[in-house]
């Protein structure tokens, strides 16, 4: 029988295979290894067994590193391209392309796309694919829609001559807003004791205070009156206008008509006042005519000041004739168009900066109130104010290019960045603008002549 033959000893299991993707920080760290152990270009033999087994990956990825390296040199770049491929090359393909999403969602109607779980639901596709949509493509965001004052076609010609009074011809020819250093702005704002809504960032095991009022209504808010200037620097005293004319509240000094819990019959209390055209006209008079006349610069005062209000009924009772019967010169009313808010620096943003700040304050009572309104008034710097002054410029700007209407859109200028001196800088009117503004006013005056001559021609 012949011999059984001899059986080979059983190899030892093959130790699994290291699929590790090594991050773009491991990669360069492995080339510039290899560059270490490089000669003349070259790696020595068993360079990369060595370097994969340090890095704790395949030979195969050790050398790909290597290869992607020497070739990125080679053809011109100044620092080797070892980044990994992976991302973006790698799971399932996706099930939509993106031209694909934006033709759903500019299907559905904008009044069913205020929230991402309505849009999904007109738009049949799912909220995370429109969500990652939104991080992929930068131009689908979400954006604010606010109400605007309904314009009629009386208030867009007011508003188009407003902004031509402010241009002047520049030397090369073409025009330029002027610096408003004659006008101040006027206006009232209610400023509330607190929000409605507030958001605070607290810990689950942190507890919010509670917060309560009998009716919203009944939220303690008051009127305040704000006037401001473009700030500038004065030669007289050597030093830079705040612009900052004042504030006041309407308020009223009073004795408290009966006991409560709070304080007794006859302690002095404040509440808020009334505010009708008397009260407006006193303030104009009492308080805001006389801290133009002593905190405004001396050169501004040589010429014509002109203090701008809106159209509110209760303004309609100061005037400049008013102004003159009371003995005050060098200073005339001047009434912004009618419907125009955004043609006052106070209402088109320096109002909600004095907000973000008051509501940074804790207040309790109506004097608190008062003190954080008014320091918060003092405390903004001069150059949001001169911020605010380019934006109206740049507000009337479009305007004119939009015949006077209020359905422009107001770009980004990165004033910060591109602007040196704010006080300074006065906007350069298009040409496109100003000639559209023009035409829409020549337009308007043909309409009133054709419409003249019909009637006389009836008559």
């Amino acid at each position: 029988m012949p011999p059984l033959p001899l059986l080979a000893p059983p190899r030892p299991p093959t130790p699994p295979r290291q699929t590790r993707n090594l991050s773009d920080v491991e990669r360069r760290a492995l080339y510039e290894r290899l560059l270490q152990l490089s000669v003349n270009g070259s790696l020595p033999p068993q360079a990369l067994r060595h370097i994969a087994l340090e890095y704790k990956c395949h030979r195969s990825t050790a050398s790909r590193v290597w290869q992607r390296g020497q070739a990125s040199t080679t053809s011109g770049h100044l620092l080797a391209d070892v980044a990994s491929k992976i991302k973006g090359n790698s799971g399932r393909n996706k099930l939509r392309t993106a031209h694909e999403i934006e033709a759903a969602v500019k299907s559905v109607p904008h009044h069913d796309r205020q929230t991402l779980r309505s849009l999904a639901a007109n738009s049949h596709l799912p909220k995370s694919t429109i969500v990652r949509h939104m991080k992929e493509e930068a131009r689908l965001k979400a954006r604010s829609s606010y109400v605007k004052p309904l314009l009629t076609e009386v208030n867009m010609v007011a508003r188009v001559e407003h902004c031509l009074r402010f241009l002047r011809v520049m030397p090369g020819g073409g025009r330029v807003f002027e610096n408003m250093h004659d006008y101040v702005h006027v206006d009232e704002k209610w400023f509330f004791l607190t929000k409605v809504n507030r958001r605070f960032y607290v810990y689950d095991d942190e507890e919010l205070a509670l917060r309560s009022v009998k009716s919203k209504r009944f939220i303690t808010k008051v009127m305040f009156l704000a006037a401001v200037a473009r700030p500038r620097y004065d030669h007289h005293t050597k030093k830079e206008f705040d612009r900052k004319i004042g504030i006041w509240p309407f308020v009223e000094h009073t004795l408290a008509k009966r006991t409560s819990k709070n304080r007794a019959r006859g302690t002095p209390v404040i509440t808020p006042q009334t505010v009708d055209s008397g009260v407006y006209q006193a303030a104009i008079l009492d308080k805001v005519t006389p801290a133009i006349k002593a905190k405004f610069p001396r050169t501004s005062q040589r010429s014509e000041i002109y203090i701008q209000q809106d159209n509110a009924s209760p303004h309609r009772c100061v005037t400049t004739a008013l102004m003159l019967s009371m003995g005050i010169q060098g200073i005339s009313i001047a009434n912004q168009p009618p419907n125009s808010p955004d043609f006052n620096v106070l209402d088109l943003g320096f109002f909600n900066y004095i907000q973000s700040l008051q509501y940074q304050k804790c207040t309790r009572t109506i004097e608190e109130l008062i003190g954080a309104v008014e320091s918060a008034f003092h405390e903004l710097p001069s150059a949001t104010l001169s911020k605010t002054f380019i934006t109206l410029q740049k507000v009337m700007e479009l305007s004119m290019g939009v015949q006077g209407s209020n359905a422009y859109k107001l770009p980004h200028m990165n004033k910060d960045a591109t602007i040196e001196s704010l006080s300074g800088y006065n906007v350069e009117c298009d040409p496109t603008s100003y000639e559209s503004a023009l035409i829409h006013l020549n337009n308007r005056l043909a309409e009133e002549a054709s419409m003249d001559a019909q009637l006389n021609s009836h008559t």
